[in-house]
């Protein structure tokens, strides 16, 4: 292959751990594999053991030549962090025996770190990113006690960036133990745990793939994403990035590693990708996912472009963050009401209109941006959540709308108005796909229930109120599973069930405990709950003496009413 470009035949991961020393960018994203992932390893290498002569391919590598021997990894860094986990496990299993410290230190010494002459500490095979690197050191290629990994894990946040790591760690222990113990005695496990790192150094097989330079690296990714390998945009964009800010210098460069470590950091809740889509099109206007890459690489073309754009994407990545927390900071200058209705977005999850949200954010005053958020959710709701509208089309205009508050063509949520009124049902229109709305989805459940207990409590009390937080539950009035108690309501409307216990009417909330005592009990004695609730819409239910089709819909009928009023604008 040309371009600087060398291409290894098919050997197994172990021989290419043993056979080289790797290092992961700091700009690389952090370790990421799940459960599933792991245990799909376990299961295929297993599988792939009882057959005779068999190979179990785990893909291509890409790494970048460096001076001193060390590979960087481009592609490929959770297979072969994974991989190096599986040996670190096995190794630490068998230093439990005598016997076994031998072959243990041979397995910590051919894939997992080894000490020079005179060296204390064990030169790793594998040097992870800035985030990951002392976790994978103190853990991984150190043997440690399980307990200790544990308690470790339990310390970390969720959001915590090694937390994915340690979790795999713990993982890797159980898994090894689990196949050990089932093999009975100890030297029976040894003997399978050995033929199971053979398998992997040998079997379980990769295509290792060099380049020379960046720029050819940047190569090899464009034809890689034509293919539809497991390349994300956000990938190949900062590839990109990072091989115009190495044609400006190497203190650019290092610049460019501290700002996408940052982002990579504030994105960890989020989908990067999302977020790359967002901002693109906050800026130029719809885009397909497929079409990213290449939109980045021609308009960003010159190192200037590339670094300037970095710094741009790690401030706009920390408002994107923000689309999907009520309590960021972002937040804090905003009412309480605002910041509800940043929850209620993310229930609602409508990805078409974050480029808007982001745009405005840069460009609109608070209050301003607090009345375009009441917007969006209203459409949101008249348009897509109760009326089933179409959401291409919605995209196409919110892009337009993103790209004209970014530009300052649009100052003001009411100009945004003018915009999205084509998607801004009528009273009348949006009342009539409320009365005959099904909704199976618990959170919007929640969502929706709250908003219309607000606005009976505000049309009662003769002002704006908000529902007090608090544990409130989602109740069928109609089990979804009736019990003996609904036989006659069946017996008398053989389709009740199928067609009227996810009608909203049918729906109502309880304070937390109150849903565990109804279960499939009566209507009578659930209307006595019913009655004696403090929430004016379960109340409101009470009033009912039977609970048939025609008296569902005569209770969404009334929810529709407090609907119109409690999702309108302007």
């Amino acid at each position: 292959m040309s371009g600087g470009i060398t291409e290894a035949p098919a050997a197994g991961i172990g021989k290419l751990i043993m056979d080289n020393r790797f290092a992961v960018p700091n700009h690389q994203r952090d370790y990421s594999w799940t459960e599933d992932e792991i245990q799909q390893l376990f299961d295929d290498i297993e599988a792939a053991m009882e057959k005779v002569n068999s190979i179990y391919f785990l893909g291509l590598m890409v790494f970048l030549n460096e001076s001193g021997g060390r590979l960087i990894v481009l592609d490929g860094q959770q297979r072969i962090a994974t991989a190096v986990i599986v040996f670190s496990a096995i190794r630490s299993w068998l230093s439990q025996y005598t016997e076994y410290q031998t072959d243990a230190q041979k397995i910590q010494e051919w894939f997992i770190g080894r000490s020079e002459l005179g060296q204390k500490t064990p030169e790793p095979r594998l040097t992870m990113n800035s985030a990951n690197d002392k976790t994978f050191n103190d853990y991984v290629i150190r043997s440690v006690p399980v307990a200790d990994i544990v308690a470790e894990l339990q310390k970390l946040k969720k959001s915590d960036r090694n937390r994915k790591l340690l979790e795999a760690v713990v993982l890797a222990h159980e898994r090894v133990s689990q196949l050990a113990t089932t093999k009975g005695d100890s030297q029976k496990a040894a003997e399978y745990l050995f033929k199971f790192v053979n398998f992997m150094r040998d079997k379980v097989s990769v295509v290792k793939l060099s380049v020379a330079t960046e720029e050819a690296a940047y190569t090899i990714f464009e034809t890689l994403n034509d293919r539809g390998l497991d390349l994300s945009p956000l990938d190949l964009v900062k590839n990109h990035l990072f091989s115009k800010a190495d044609e400006k210098s190497p203190d650019a460069v290092r610049d460019m590693e501290e700002r996408w470590s940052q982002m990579m950091a504030t994105l960890n809740s989020v989908r990067p990708d999302n977020f790359l889509k967002a901002f693109w099109t906050m800026r130029h206007g719809r885009i397909r996912s497929v079409d990213l890459f290449s939109a980045f690489k021609k308009e960003y073309a010159t190192p200037d472009a590339a670094i300037d754009l970095s710094v741009d994407m790690l401030s706009a990545a920390e408002q994107y963050a923000a689309i999907d927390s009520a309590d960021d900071s972002v937040w804090s200058p905003y009412s309480i009401d605002a910041r509800q209705i940043v929850r209620g977005l993310r229930i609602l999850g409508s990805q078409q209109t974050h480029p808007v949200i982001l745009a405005a954010l840069n460009r609109f005053s608070i209050n301003e941006m607090a009345q375009l958020l009441k917007l969006l959710e209203v459409v949101i709701v008249r348009y897509l959540l109760i009326g089933g509208g179409h959401t291409g089309r919605f995209e196409t205009t919110c892009a337009i709308l993103a790209k004209r508050i970014h530009a300052k063509e649009i100052k003001s949520a009411s100009e945004a108005f003018q915009e999205l009124k084509d998607f801004y049902p009528s009273d009348d229109d949006f009342k009539q796909a409320f009365r005959i709305k099904q909704e199976r989805s618990n959170q919007k459940l929640q969502y929706l229930l709250r908003r219309l207990e607000e606005q009976a409590i505000s049309q009662q009390a003769g002002k704006m109120a908000e529902l007090v937080p608090g544990n409130l539950t989602v109740e069928h009035v109609l089990p979804r599973n009736p019990g003996a108690n609904w036989n006659k309501l069946i017996d008398a409307d053989p389709g009740i069930v199928d067609e009227c216990v996810s009608r909203i009417g049918n729906i109502c909330l309880l304070t937390d405990g109150a849903n565990n005592k109804l279960g499939t009990k009566s209507f009578d004695e659930k209307r006595k709950i019913f009655a004696n609730s403090k929430l004016i819409t379960t109340a409101a239910i009470a009033s009912h003496s039977e609970w048939d089709r025609k008296n569902i819909d005569h209770h969404q009928a009334h929810l529709a009413k407090l609907a119109t009023s409690a999702w309108r604008f302007g």
